[in-house]
């Protein structure tokens, strides 16, 4: 009786302990340490805040999902998302959600979502990797068309109160205009003076600054979209037939003129640009034959930290009839290059002698008019070419990028 009661005894410890290897053998295995999921940045994108994002986990095997909602987290090695629980196996895994940053110091914001399938999770591989390239946060704000040569009246007289700057944002992503400034060179085009001292390389000797207001993400620009920037916001074929009606323009120049002779207009439906330094002391005008160079620059401080630290006294040889003159560089200001972000070289077929702008910015020059006094230069403007997918051609040379002496776009 004794042995067959330790018999039974060993028949239900042999049964127990296959049982126990069987559940083993059939459960979850939990991997005993967080998993981890590295979301990768595109490597411009600077500032970068993500908000409602969604990351999941779905087990391929058994349908069970793990999310994570607003998880993604700034660590020192990144972006990265953690889950409790997770056992071993196979999984589809998606995130999305919304990112702010800055490119290029311009602020932007574009929406996510990537997916990877069968993602294989263990004790040994706890991690794995999603990498944001759904959009292309590259191209930035690009200046698409200057028209500078004004227009005619049916009389024939110059009129150049409707010129305009239009400026598009080229990437893939909407961007945001605050503190653009359409700034214009001192220097000349059509004269190449030896200046003392030489700022050209780190800096852009300036005479016009016009920011456009806002508090950092007041001005959105969506991707393909442009903004005008109007000398005058008026409808100008009120004046003169042959002109065009720039009512409807995003910003205008609006100056405050010393001389009651001449006054501008304000149109209280469109902002004005923040003026922070002008020349004249009259009314800003663009120059219509193309002398200047012309950029915009995201600006950066205050009016007046920019006014106090940036000021440019210098001077230059200027020769006439074989007489040497010592000229002074006054009322002129100095723009980082750095803060530069897309320029054009303006000029006159036959009176280019130097680009303002450094080889980075732009390595060309277009125009309208081939001389000195072309009087066929009015009504056109330069506009950049677009490729087969309509992105601005932009290979910072303005000779290749600029279709010279085109129709302008708003006069057709």
């Amino acid at each position: 009786m004794k042995k067959n009661f330790i018999g039974g005894l060993m028949m239900l410890l042999t049964l127990g302990l296959s049982l126990s290897a069987c559940s083993s053998d059939d459960g979850p295995v939990i991997i005993n340490e967080p998993v981890s999921v590295a979301i990768e940045m595109p490597l411009n994108l600077e500032n970068v805040v993500v908000s409602n994002d969604v990351t999941t986990l779905v087990d391929v095997k058994t349908g069970e999902a793990h999310v994570a909602a607003n998880a993604i987290k700034k660590t020192a090695d990144g972006y990265v998302v953690e889950f409790n629980e997770v056992a071993e196996g196979t999984y589809n895994l998606t995130s999305k959600g919304d990112l702010t940053f800055t490119v290029d110091g311009v602020a932007g914001k574009s929406s996510f979502e990537m997916t990877q399938d069968n993602v294989v999770l263990s004790r040994q591989a706890k991690s794995a990797k999603l990498t944001v390239n759904t959009f292309a946060a590259k191209g930035g704000f690009v200046i698409s068309e200057i028209f500078f040569t004004g227009t005619t009246t049916p009389e024939g007289k110059q009129y150049s109160n409707d010129q305009y700057i239009t400026i598009t944002n080229n990437s893939d992503v909407t961007l945001y205009a605050d503190s653009l400034a359409f700034v214009e060179s001192s220097f000349l085009t059509v004269n190449n003076y030896e200046y003392v001292p030489d700022i050209s390389k780190d800096t852009l000797a300036v005479d016009a600054v016009y920011m456009i207001p806002g508090t950092g993400m007041s001005v959105p620009v969506e991707p393909g979209k442009s903004i005008t920037l109007a000398v005058n916001a008026i409808n100008h074929k009120e004046g003169n037939a042959n002109s065009i009606d720039l009512r409807g323009a995003d910003f205008e120049f609006y100056d405050i003129s010393s001389n009651p002779t001449y006054n501008d207009v304000d149109n209280e439906n469109v902002p004005n640009l923040d003026k922070w330094y002008c020349y004249t002391a009259t009314l800003y005008t663009m120059h219509n034959r193309g002398f200047k160079s012309y950029a915009i620059a995201k600006m950066h401080g205050t009016k007046d930290d920019f006014l106090k630290n940036n000021a440019y006294v210098g001077k230059y040889v200027m020769t006439v009839n074989g007489n040497a003159y010592e000229m002074k560089v006054n009322n002129t200001y100095k723009v980082p290059m750095k803060w530069v972000v897309d320029g054009v070289n303006l000029s006159v077929e036959e009176e280019w002698q130097w680009n303002v702008l450094p080889a980075n910015v732009d390595s060309g020059w277009t125009f309208c008019g081939k001389t000195l006094n072309d009087k066929t230069r009015y009504s056109k403007a330069v506009i950049r070419k677009q490729d087969a997918d309509g992105k601005y051609v932009d290979t910072n040379n303005s000779t290749n990028d600029f279709t010279a002496e085109a129709v302008p776009s708003l006069l057709k």
